[in-house]
């Protein structure tokens, strides 16, 4: 058997512990609201966040936790019992007062109560007063005096305390004491002016003491003060003992009755959050909006729309508790339960909020909208503030809100509502870098290790909830530091496994919006896992669900529409769309239930379609002397009008494809690996992105040869070659060009090795040997020739004249142009006329003819500007400074310089 606890804890009157009857000294007025915070959680741990939240609000001091430990220390040293014993115990990084419920006077005021009402319900009358005597002999006076308590606390005990007072008159009415009531139950009822219960237990007691009259005024007066201040009329229980005293005045018999409250101010805001950072800017504009006094008659509506975890509610109630003292009226949460699969219903939330003003049970309509107009008319006038969180959407809503302009909503949601007729929408992000910088140094308390922080935040995605379980396990786990988590977490197929903490879980937030989804858009959402990246066009997520484009897209809008995907900027008409990289991890996990081969399926349809479309679009740019023929990788058709804007498009997909690069050489899709590589690579030489060229080739090339895919390992040497050759590092080029020329030599493609030795050609000149850049040429046209590659042929043509004229052989270098020349005009390739241009301008200036080089240069740098060439016109421009620089003493000109 237990042993006998020998402490004893009061809440009711002045908080207090005894040990043996003797009062133990609590300390200081922090030591014992402390100690308060304990005793309302005896038997539970209570975390010190909320300790200093209730010490301190939202300023609490930098020693605050040094602080709270110096308190928990001076409270056990009061309670230490001279044998030993410590009743505040330590729970992680909580404190909890050991204590069973007979230890408390609350505890056994529960078990007192409940023994009466036992027996009351047997009409065991004067047993049943006895113990709700007893039960009220602990009340010492109000719960918690002189300790700034929750108001909630207080106001539950209180009502505990009224409701008891109003059984034992019901049990001492059963055993004839009504004279002797009487004057209680008006003392009782003038205390709390709204009890129905209180009023119909006088009215019984004067009338069983044969004042039926009084029995009768006080109904009338009880009446007249109810409608006249709460505007609701008494319920048909105390009605109907109305009547029966009309009746019958002295045969009463009592009954249940509920238990009106007077005219309250709920506050039923949740805590805020001690540790809450960023979003300044939007919360002055959002306070500014609550704040508005503009003498509308509509009142302010702030929707707060964003995905799970995006730290909605953390910003709802931030928002609330800064502008509760402009609401003095009443404070009003209600969680809509919007992403359950039962949520709450208009009428049981309006319910909710009329019992907090004090309508009881029995005098709330069961028609929603008798119940708002009910509610509507009550805060009609008042300045009450509601915060709705979790709406299901507009027809939940819509019955809450109030019509007055002295009221404000906050209402959140995973939902777009747009059909809302009043309100802001206002879209929550991911928190910007700075802000999530600043959340996680305060959670993990540390900011000694910048690179792990930053890899922490990039697997964060931003997402407060996401911070939050980082903050708390690092908590939980003495010795980790953040380097160990940006470890577990870069994993990404156990990242949501190790982002829960408690009951806090990304997996669990992120699957509440999953499970409310159509089977279909259920399908849709976990195939964006096969994609290769989190941006990407519509036009994908189709391939990805193999389903109809006009049917993808509405699906589409109808997950950006629940804030699981995000509308994504774009240079071209094509709709595109990002999904946080959470989100995705959680694509990526649901998806892997389908079949292996409907998975293997949807990729290469994914990645053919990007194959299709950038060779399109790379037809309409310069054609390039390194883009080989195709391969034999399978391309999925789509319409070609997505590419009508090349430059753009290509803009838009360079994280996209150099992301599918690397999708399908982690698939082991080898040939699709190098042919999206290479056709990528028309953009990017265009443009100048040398380091997403070698990503990208680099990438394709391991799998290119894990696949065997010998044609393809030439084709990207000879790309990684000409990368090398335009940084100057002609070592690593020529390893690259002589292994490609190597391959294709073995595997007999002469196309290939045409190509490989015009690289060759242009590093023997870099090298400073014209003599065997000519010769390489040579060999390069012969081929061209002999596979009836003109524009091969051109470019050879070219760079045979470039070498002649180092060498001074300028009448040869002349005929070498001319024939470039006509085959570019047989090919009506404007690119590769402006690049013979440009060389026969070199020409003319070799022989001091600037005339004709000046012509030259100016009509090849037209042509380039036309085509949107921005690297080779500013050689050109380089080359007309150069020109003008040696035709006077002057500098070159300023605008030529600064163009280039």
């Amino acid at each position: 058997m237990k042993e006998k606890n020998l402490y004893f804890y009061r809440l009711f009157g002045e908080p207090a512990a005894e040990w043996q009857g003797t009062d133990l000294p609590l300390g200081p007025p922090q030591a014992r609201r402390v100690f308060a915070l304990l005793l309302i959680e005896a038997g539970r741990p209570v975390p010190s966040g909320r300790i200093i939240d209730e010490l301190w609000g939202e300023t609490p001091p930098a020693s605050a936790k040094v602080q709270i430990q110096g308190l928990i220390s001076g409270l056990r040293r009061a309670l230490r019992s001279p044998r030993g014993d410590q009743p505040i115990l330590t729970r992680g990084a909580a404190y909890q007062l050991d204590a069973r419920p007979e230890d408390t006077d609350t505890g056994r005021f529960t078990c007192l109560a409940a023994q009466g009402r036992e027996l009351l319900a047997r009409d065991c009358h004067r047993e049943a007063a006895q113990y709700f005597r007893d039960a009220l002999e602990l009340w010492r006076g109000p719960v918690l005096a002189g300790i700034p308590a929750a108001a909630e606390v207080v106001a539950r005990w209180e009502e505990e305390r009224l409701s008891l007072l109003e059984d034992k008159a019901e049990a001492e009415l059963g055993f004839g004491e009504h004279d002797r009531l009487v004057p209680e139950l008006r003392d009782l009822l003038t205390a709390a002016p709204f009890r129905e219960r209180v009023c119909g237990l006088l009215m019984t007691a004067l009338a069983r003491a044969g004042r039926v009259a009084e029995a009768l005024d006080v109904y009338a007066g009880w009446r007249r003060r109810l409608v006249d201040e709460l505007g609701v009329e008494p319920s048909p229980s105390i009605r109907s003992l109305h009547c029966e005293i009309l009746r019958d005045g002295q045969g009463m018999t009592t009954r249940e009755y509920p238990a009106y409250q007077e005219t309250a101010v709920p506050s039923q805001l949740p805590p805020g959050i001690r540790d809450f950072v960023g979003r300044d800017a939007l919360i002055a504009e959002l306070l500014a909006e609550l704040r508005r006094d503009d003498g509308r008659d509509t009142p302010p509506v702030v929707l707060l729309t964003g995905a799970g975890g995006i730290g909605k509610s953390s910003l709802a109630i931030r928002l609330a508790h800064q502008i509760a003292d402009d609401y003095p009226d009443g404070r009003l949460f209600a969680a809509l339960r919007g992403t359950t699969n039962e949520p709450r219903s208009p009428e049981a939330v309006l319910a909710g909020f009329l019992r907090a003003f004090g309508v009881p049970t029995d005098g709330i309509p069961a028609d929603v909208d008798d119940c708002a107009c009910l509610f509507r008319s009550l805060v009609h006038g008042r300045r009450v503030l509601l915060v709705l969180d979790d709406a299901a959407g507009e027809a939940q809503l819509r019955p809450l809100l109030p019509a007055g302009g002295g009221c404000a909503v906050i209402v959140t949601s995973r939902f777009v509502l747009a059909g809302l007729e009043l309100g802001r929408q206002v879209p929550v992000d991911v928190l910007p870098l700075p802000d999530a910088e600043a959340l996680l140094a305060k959670l993990t308390e540390t900011d000694d290790d910048p690179v792990a922080a930053q890899q922490v935040l990039e697997h964060c995605g931003g997402l407060p909830l996401a911070l939050r379980i980082v903050g708390s396990r690092i908590g939980d786990r003495t010795g980790w530091r953040l380097a160990d988590v940006a470890g577990e977490l870069s994993v990404e197929r156990r990242r949501l496994d190790w982002l829960c903490a408690g009951d806090l879980a990304v997996r669990g937030s992120l699957s509440l919006g999953y499970r409310q989804l159509a089977p279909d858009r259920q399908r849709l959402f976990r195939r964006l896992g096969l994609l290769p990246a989190a941006d990407f066009p519509a036009w994908a997520a189709a391939l990805a669900d193999d389903g109809e484009p006009g049917a993808t897209s509405r699906a589409l809008e109808d997950l950006r529409h629940r804030n699981m995907v995000q509308p994504a900027p774009r240079a071209t008409g094509a709709p595109r769309y990002r999904v946080h990289d959470l989100l995705r991890a959680f694509a990526v996990e649901e998806v892997a239930v389908e079949p292996e081969q409907e998975r293997a399926a949807a990729t290469e349809r994914v990645l053919g379609g990007w194959l299709w479309l950038a060779e399109k679009a790379a037809d309409r740019l310069s054609r390039s002397v390194l883009r080989p023929e195709p391969g034999t990788a399978a391309r999925t058709s789509l319409d070609e009008g997505l590419v009508a804007e090349p430059l753009s498009w290509f803009r838009d997909e360079v994280p996209a494809l150099e992301a599918a690069v690397s999708h399908a050489a982690g698939a082991g899709l080898g040939e699709l690996a190098w042919e999206l590589a290479v056709v990528a690579a028309s953009y990017f030489d265009h443009s100048g992105l040398y380091a997403e060229w070698s990503r990208c080739h680099r990438c394709a090339l391991a799998a290119a040869r894990e696949s065997g895919c010998a044609r393809g390992e030439a084709a990207l040497l000879r790309g990684i070659g000409q990368i090398h050759l335009y940084r100057d590092d002609f070592g690593t080029a020529c390893e690259a060009l002589t292994e490609s020329c190597r391959i294709s030599d073995r595997i007999g493609d002469r196309a290939g090795r045409a190509r490989a030795l015009t690289g060759l050609c242009v590093l023997a000149r870099a090298a400073g040997r014209p003599e065997t850049s000519r010769a390489t040429a040579s060999r390069a046209l012969a081929i061209f020739r002999e596979i009836g590659d003109v524009l091969g042929m051109a470019h050879a043509h070219t760079s045979s004249a470039v070498a002649s004229t180092e060498l001074g052989l300028l009448d040869e270098a002349e005929a070498e142009l001319d024939e470039a020349g006509r085959l570019c005009a047989e090919l009506n390739d404007p690119h590769r006329t402006a690049l013979v241009l440009r060389r026969r301008g070199q020409l003319h200036l070799r022989r001091e003819d600037r005339r004709s080089a000046m012509s030259c240069l100016r009509r090849a740098l037209e042509l380039l500007d036309s085509l949107s060439d921005e690297i080779c016109a500013s050689r050109v421009r380089l080359d007309l400074a150069r020109i003008r620089a040696r035709s006077s003493d002057r500098p070159p000109s300023g605008k030529i310089l600064i163009r280039t």
